[in-house]
């Protein structure tokens, strides 16, 4: 049986060369502008993306909680924009078994001022 003559020689070095160019520059071009991740970048991205969806759902329930809350409001409104997060802590423990971390009482202090700003915009 004969081999060709491209696997043969300095064809074989260069066809076996252009494949590990094409392997390397597919890659390259995949991971920067194809989109492409690794695991731990994917992990990542879906644990901030379910994050992001359950905030999404709680912080809603957490301002009713905490508008409905006796003197919460007026409280809310005579602390400083840096130490609200805590307001929301003080008055609001959990939202359905979750327990109040820093981000979700951040989003909950924003979500707090958003509805108050509405109301007021309103009378």
């Amino acid at each position: 049986m004969r081999i060709p003559a491209i696997l043969q020689g300095e064809a074989r070095t260069r066809l076996l060369q252009g494949i590990a160019f094409g392997a390397v520059a597919t890659m390259a071009i995949g991971f920067i502008w194809g989109g492409w991740v690794t695991g731990g970048t994917a992990r990542t991205m879906s644990a901030m993306a379910e994050s992001s969806g359950r905030m999404s759902v709680l912080v809603p329930m957490c301002v009713a909680q905490f508008t409905a809350a006796d003197g919460a409001v007026a409280k809310f409104k005579a602390t400083g924009t840096y130490s609200r997060d805590n307001v929301i802590s003080e008055f609001v423990k959990t939202v359905a078994s979750t327990s109040m971390d820093y981000s979700f009482a951040r989003a909950c202090a924003t979500g707090v001022e958003a509805e108050l700003s509405k109301t007021a915009a309103k009378s």
